[in-house]
């Protein structure tokens, strides 16, 4: 069935075509040099380094074409990929090595001394740069070697790990199957209709399944172009979207704000793109607004690690008649919305999101008791709060265990953060729950206002009376420089409670 080896197929539809548009160093790579490449790499793999079918394989640095050598090395084989997040301090890292207990371990040239530090503890078996030295993965794929033998993966058997970024606690290892990453790419295909023409910036870390399985494992699926960047930069981004001829652009809202606020966005053409694809948290109106004025329909879609990126997709042409809206469940995915008994709530009412389908994870590494806490009768708890309209859309509402109780009221700050995106003084806001004597709880609000422009505490909650129902209004407000992100570029509620805490009312 080839779930494990994409590459080898695709030398026989698109060798030609190219895969990989590498930024950093301005090389080009065709789906028959990656395949080469790939295999290059596996046997040196599977021959020197005794990496057998279920072996991890930990990696830890930041994107570049030798970190998708490396996966598809890996799927080759039968070995596990598990990517590390590099922004992690040394302790962080080592304990995510300590769980996954990797039989080899790779690194850029920045965390070696994390990488040493495992293997004198005893996390890891073997070490391998990225780049640096004769031994390295940088010159090993580029020398052929012969005696490969090609592993035949079956649909269930993991093809990753990817860590949870643990902002509730210890992080977590989602087991991604072959089978996952096929059906969030058919899936990603029939929502937003991909073809081998396509072209997509990835530059979302590796370490994130956005990284992954947003657009590159379904372009690559498909036979279209990645334009790989190391890191995400706003204004070189603006300027790729012309010169690569981007026609998908993907962020999450922190990221597409940071670009229509560099200098050189009007100056770029934008005509390729067909739409701009966002997630990871609700996308502010002003920024769909912004876009829609430069002809590019932000599309909000939603996932997460344990179901893949692509769970939802919004039909383009109602990208502004339904703006927050994340549409509809794509296509092999079902769906429901249930209250704390796991009752379906009525239409239009807010709920937990549960999902069942192909293309749920296979699991937590070594963690039964959060495995069962999360899949059960075949459902997968999302953890998110959604409602449906009277069309059939679907909203995300908040997460879980963002909301809170206000004088015995639920409250969604995510509802409240959209009417803050609102207010013209406003650039940015988020809404945390904080203890309140009389209410139980009450919001606070945290607010990063434009340049040049100026309101107060007292307008805002003005303006608030005027826009939602007294429980919803924040009784805090507090203005900063900028929110603090995590390390995917989302809001760190967490940090904003310690903020509150540590400043007290």
């Amino acid at each position: 069935m080839y779930y494990n080896d994409w590459l080898t197929k695709r030398t026989v539809y698109t060798p030609g075509r190219v895969a990989i548009a590498d930024i950093a160093t301005g090389n080009r790579y065709t789906y028959a040099e990656m395949n080469r490449r790939a295999s290059n790499l596996a046997t040196v793999l599977q021959q020197k380094y005794k990496v057998k079918p279920g072996d991890r394989v930990a990696a830890v640095s930041k994107n570049c074409v030798e970190y998708i050598d490396l996966f598809y090395a890996c799927g080759k084989i039968g070995a596990i990929l598990v990517p590390l997040n590099f922004r992690l301090p040394e302790n962080g890292l080592l304990e995510l090595i300590e769980d996954c207990e990797p039989k080899l371990l790779a690194a850029d040239s920045e965390y070696t001394n994390s990488a040493k530090s495992a293997i004198k503890k005893g996390f890891a078996d073997t070490f391998i740069s990225f780049s640096e030295g004769d031994e390295s993965i940088s010159q090993y794929v580029s020398k052929p070697r012969s005696g490969l033998k090609v592993y035949s993966a079956g649909e269930e058997e993991i093809a990753m790990i990817l860590y949870t970024s643990g902002t509730t606690g210890k992080s977590k290892g989602a087991m991604i199957s072959w089978r996952q990453i096929h059906w969030n790419s058919v899936n990603t295909t029939i929502g937003l209709s991909l073809t081998e023409e396509d072209v997509s910036i990835v530059n979302t870390p590796f370490y994130h399944t956005g990284g992954w399985h947003v657009l590159l494992t379904p372009l690559f699926h498909h036979g279209g172009k990645i334009v790989l960047q190391p890191e995400f930069d706003p204004a070189e981004s603006n300027r790729l979207i012309q010169e690569e001829g981007v026609t998908i652009l993907f962020g999450i809202p922190t990221m597409l704000r940071m670009m229509m606020e560099e200098e050189n966005f009007d100056d770029c053409d934008f005509s390729s793109l067909r739409f701009a694809i966002c997630g990871g948290e609700s996308c502010p109106i002003p920024v769909i607004e912004t876009y829609r004025d430069r002809n590019v329909p932000i599309r909000q879609g939603y996932g997460l690690t344990e179901a893949g990126p692509n769970c939802y997709s919004l039909p383009g042409d109602d990208a502004i008649r339904k703006k927050g809206s994340v549409g509809f469940p794509n296509f092999h995915i079902g769906v429901k919305i249930v209250d704390d008994q796991d009752n379906e709530v009525e239409q239009g009412e807010v709920g937990e999101l549960l999902m069942k389908g192909p293309h749920a994870f296979s699991g937590y590494w070594k963690n039964e008791k959060a495995t069962e806490e999360t899949l059960h009768d075949g459902w997968m708890r999302t953890g998110d709060l959604f409602k449906c309209d009277d069309e059939g859309y679907y909203y995300i509402v908040g997460r879980k265990k963002e909301m809170y109780i206000s004088g015995g009221e639920n409250v969604y700050p995510a509802q409240i953060e959209k009417v803050l995106y609102k207010h013209d003084a406003v650039a940015q806001a988020a809404v945390v729950g904080v203890p309140d004597e009389k209410w139980g709880e009450a919001g606070c609000a945290f607010i990063v206002l434009k340049e040049n422009l100026d309101t107060t505490a007292d307008e805002l909650k003005a303006y608030c009376r005027n826009h939602l129902a007294g429980f919803q209004c924040p009784k805090h407000f507090r203005f900063i420089d900028d929110l603090p992100l995590g390390h995917s570029n989302k809001i760190q509620k967490k940090d904003l409670l310690k903020l509150f805490n540590e400043a007290g009312e």
